[in-house]
């Protein structure tokens, strides 16, 4: 699963240069779109301001006009105005063809705007050899003498626009700017991309040498998510190394569960080419056949639990009885007894339990098995009630007996305290040890309360 996780981390490799062409690309458009809209405001600007001097200068044309001022009627340094097309010069063309309330530029005697302006690269260069100038019309009508007339407010466009050398001055200058802009974001770009990537890259080698980096980690200017994406790493570190310990002595105790019966089952079946009589052959066959019963819950135990693990065990809640109890104790008493220890089921309530007998088996045996281990007298006694099970004994106590085996859980033979506690997470049980007063230990089951449906 590291090894998936290391592949997909690679990846992540070429992602500054990743990171570097697709925020440079953004960079160009939005600099060239800057271009553009800043070219663009100033040849509004440009265009607006001329219109409104035609048009402020209306008035006093046609005050002047009405006052008897001949054409061309000269305001300023660059409006003339007509009211009459023939003394228009022929440069400007027919500008009668223009609807009275006309005011905007004019060029090929067609009215343009600012899109004009951009795309036929006005602002780039001048057409000089055009025979008829771009001009600003401004028309309108007045009454003169009775009569309306027209109003024509002419400004020639090469009079109040911008020249060509000027229009370049801007234009680099805009260049420059955008070009400053473009460097100063990319050098904040590509600092930002190593500051995202940093974490990944440190990742990246730690999954490289797992044994020089027991811990993931990330530096600590990381951003917030890197942080618990090296905090999930080392969960699922932890899970692992605790699923393969697990692996470990489950195939400890099985192999070493499953060699003392296959023993019994070997040396009684030599013993029975020894000796004919009939109670030695039948006392070799009752051996072979417990050895053999014992050798068939093992393997019930562990198939029960890999169904566990795949999810297709029963859930169902079931009674326990008494019976059963007192069937997984019973192998226990001849081991009890020869140390002198007097072992006895104290039943004070069926409880409703989700273990299937095979599994419950495993546990209780063990754990009776570890008292009887960490006992030389005295008595063991098996508590079972309506929300736990507990197995009292008066041997030498928690610090000087199951607190080394807890120690040694991962080297030991038998159970070991993992796979109780193992085994309990995955009913939802609880495992405990304490120590009794004035000498032993409990070790206690407690499972939650099921309603039996």
């Amino acid at each position: 699963m590291l090894s998936k996780l290391f592949n997909r981390a690679s990846l992540a490799v070429s992602l500054p240069q990743k990171l570097l062409i697709y925020f440079s690309a953004i960079a160009l458009m939005i600099g060239l779109t800057i271009y553009v809209f800043m070219l663009s405001i100033m040849q509004w600007i440009e265009d607006e301001v001329n219109q409104h001097e035609l048009e402020a200068s209306a008035p006093f044309a046609i005050s002047l006009f009405q006052q008897g001022a001949r054409q061309p009627l000269q305001i300023g340094l660059h409006v003339q105005a007509f009211y009459s097309h023939d003394f228009i010069p022929e440069a400007y063309g027919d500008l009668s063809q223009f609807p009275a309330g006309f005011s905007g530029e004019v060029v090929d005697r067609n009215q343009t705007g600012l899109f004009y302006e951009i795309f036929s690269f006005k602002l780039f260069n001048k057409d000089e050899l055009n025979a008829e100038k771009e001009l600003f019309l401004y028309r309108s009508e007045f009454l003169l003498d009775g009569k309306m007339q027209p109003l024509y407010l002419v400004m020639p466009a090469d009079n109040v626009e911008l020249s060509d050398a000027e229009w370049q001055s801007i234009n680099l200058f805009v260049l420059i700017f955008i070009g400053v802009l473009f460097l100063l974001f990319g050098f904040a770009i590509h600092k930002l991309s190593q500051r995202l990537v940093e974490p990944v890259d440190q990742l990246v080698k730690q999954l490289k040498s797992p044994a020089e980096h027991p811990n993931f980690s990330v530096p600590k200017q990381s951003a917030a998510e890197f942080s618990q994406l090296s905090q999930s790493l080392n969960d699922y570190r932890q899970q692992n190394e605790m699923m393969i310990k697990q692996e470990q002595a489950f195939a400890r105790y099985a192999s070493h569960e499953l060699r003392t019966p296959i023993t019994v089952i070997s040396g009684a079946a030599k013993l029975q080419e020894q000796n004919d009589a009939p109670a030695f052959q039948a006392r070799q066959r009752d051996r072979i056949q417990r050895a053999a019963h014992e050798m068939q819950h093992t393997v019930d135990a562990l198939l029960s639990i890999v169904k566990q693990e795949k999810g297709t065990v029963s859930h169902q809640a079931r009674r326990l009885e008494r019976a059963e109890i007192e069937q997984i104790i019973q192998p226990l008493i001849l081991l009890a007894q020869a140390k002198k220890i007097a072992l006895t089921i104290d039943f004070k309530q069926a409880p409703l339990i989700k273990p299937t007998p095979a599994v419950l088996r495993m546990l209780l045996s063990n754990i009776v098995t570890n008292a009887i281990n960490a006992s030389d007298s005295g008595q063991i006694q098996v508590i079972v009630d309506t929300d736990h099970i507990s197995i009292n004994d008066n041997g030498r106590g928690l610090t000087s007996s199951q607190l080394e085996q807890q120690s040694e859980q991962y080297n030991g033979h038998g159970l070991g305290l993992l796979i109780v506690d193992s085994l309990c997470q995955r009913y939802h049980w609880q495992f405990s040890l304490k120590e009794i007063e004035p000498r032993g230990c409990q070790a206690k089951l407690t499972f939650p309360q099921l309603d039996n449906t």
